[in-house]
């Protein structure tokens, strides 16, 4: 490698030397829709003005394998693997040669999602579809979402790896699925379709069997007769009366009935005058006569 000077040389004469070694100042991961295993990152960088002037930059990892090249800076590195932590480091080119490396920088690469392997799918309930799959490699990025296509045009999302699928009124009809999953860089590739599945149509039975309740009668094997003791009637049974009588006294109460006394009230009328007014009394007058003295005037 030549010796490299600037300063007090012409820059003829640095025409003829290799750079000097650039700056590194960031390696930063481009994730967003960048497919599985080609993952990117982007390098910024700056070379020392007193350098001799280059005419690329290359990136290497920690191992000296060449990750890509630029012309100037920032500029991406691609192909890169998915959820690989990478550390790099930069040198400066010319026609004269390559410089030292520059400082490192440490990045984890980030893509979308593996694409997902064929689901399985099955039908075990009248009009209904199961359907499952693995989870993919997430690309660095947890995977935050599904979405599933069926070959009759039927789709839709869902966060776990199962699926049931109603398919009301396409009994015994045959269907397929594939699924892709989503990170925050993007949608996964789809996933080659499952099996073909024969959906169940629902079984109706021409007739409903009749059980209805039996009770047949019962008749034992033995029938049981009246019973009589074989002392009777040898030894009566009279009936048989105690000595003493229940004794139901008669109750009463502790409270009696409650008549509320209201006698009647008429108090003396006087009228508003007082003394009462008596006209005057004129009874018939009838003379008196003595007989001795009635012949003396016949």
């Amino acid at each position: 490698m030549a010796k490299k000077e600037a300063g007090g040389k012409s820059s003829q004469q640095n025409d003829f030397l290799q750079p000097l070694a650039p700056t590194l100042s960031s390696a930063t991961n481009v994730g967003t829709g960048r497919a599985y295993n080609n993952g990117a990152i982007e390098v910024t960088f700056s070379l020392d003005p007193l350098s001799p002037p280059a005419t690329s930059y290359n990136v290497y990892d920690s191992g000296n394998n060449l990750l890509g090249s630029g012309s100037s800076s920032p500029f991406t590195v691609t192909g890169l693997s998915s959820d690989t932590s990478y550390t790099v480091y930069l040198t400066a080119v010319n026609n004269s040669g390559e410089s030292d490396p520059s400082g490192t920088q440490t990045v984890t690469v980030t893509t979308v999602p593996a694409t997902p392997s064929a689901p399985t799918a099955s039908s075990t309930t009248a009009d209904v579809d199961d359907v499952s799959w693995t989870a993919p490699s997430n690309g660095g990025s947890a995977i935050t979402l599904y979405s599933w296509e069926c070959d009759d045009g039927k789709s839709g999302t869902d966060t776990g790896t199962s699926i049931t699928v109603a398919q009301e009124g396409t009994g015994s009809s045959t269907n397929a699925y594939r699924v892709k999953a989503t990170n925050a860089n993007g949608d996964s590739e789809f996933s080659a379709y499952s099996n073909a599945v024969d959906t169940v149509a629902p079984f109706f039975p021409p007739f409903f069997p009749f059980f209805p309740p039996y009770f047949p009668p019962f008749f034992p094997f033995f029938p049981f007769f009246p019973y009589f003791p074989p002392f009777f009637p040898f030894f009566p049974f009279f009936p048989y009366f105690p000595p003493f009588f229940p004794f139901f006294p008669p109750y009463f109460p502790p409270f009696f009935p409650f008549f509320p006394f209201f006698p009647p009230f008429f108090p003396p009328y006087f009228p508003p005058y007082f003394p009462p007014r008596f006209g005057p009394y004129f009874p018939p007058f009838f003379p008196f006569f003595p007989p001795r003295f009635t012949k003396y005037f016949l």
